[in-house]
């Protein structure tokens, strides 16, 4: 099993980082891990993104590759989970869960897990550990810039 996690403070409501994530159309506009995100995130709902495979390499150049992703609870302003879809979750299954709790009014604390299970996750960790971790670790960090610059 494959499990990482980020968390930071963040100095925002938890209503407008939870509005944020949810608003896939904008990831380009901030998430320096993903080049382009569609679909709903109602639960049970299909969404796509096009993460930037580069990050880890800090190119220039961007390489991307497209996930697909089923909406497993999408939960104003406490939960955004979504979990991978296509035929190598038989042998590697991800999820990414999000969790977000009120501090005060204008603070929050957010957390994101990252979890890979299955016979090919040692596999998937070999092949794209060093990615999620830039890319999990890069997307967090721009979610508290911008979320604390709005």
């Amino acid at each position: 099993m494959l499990h990482l996690v980020e968390e930071r403070q963040i100095n925002a409501a938890d209503k407008k980082v939870f509005d944020i994530i949810a608003d896939l159309d904008t990831y380009k506009d901030w998430n320096p891990w993903v080049v382009d995100a569609s679909g709903s995130v109602a639960e049970g709902d299909m969404l796509q993104v096009q993460a930037n495979m580069s990050i880890a390499k800090n190119s220039n150049s961007i390489r991307t590759q497209t996930f697909k992703h089923k909406m497993l609870a999408a939960q104003s302003p406490t939960l955004f989970h979504w979990c991978d879809v296509g035929w190598f979750t038989l042998f590697a299954y991800g999820h990414r869960k999000r969790t977000i709790t009120a501090i005060d009014e204008n603070c929050c604390a957010y957390k994101v897990e990252l979890q890979v299970t299955g016979i090919g996750a040692g596999l998937a960790n070999l092949l794209f550990g060093k990615f999620m971790r830039s890319g999990l670790k890069a997307e967090t960090d721009a979610l508290k810039n911008h979320a604390e610059s709005l």
